[in-house]
């Protein structure tokens, strides 16, 4: 009975990485947009805080 358990446990455990990698090469592009997305928000918040203080030093 144990070797069954592990049997399904391994089984079980494929399956998961295989539908997580499946979810992943589906939704590529969706997973790249988000990223692009994420990286602008941080480059204007980046740019956007050193121009607040621009013109204290002229």
């Amino acid at each position: 009975m144990n070797n069954n358990k592990i049997l399904i446990y391994a089984i079980c455990g494929f399956v998961a990485v295989a539908a997580a990698v499946t979810a992943v090469y589906l939704f590529r592009n969706e997973i790249a947009d988000f990223f692009v997305d994420i990286k602008a928000r941080i480059d204007e918040k980046r740019l956007g805080s050193a121009g607040e203080f621009a013109d204290e030093f002229e």
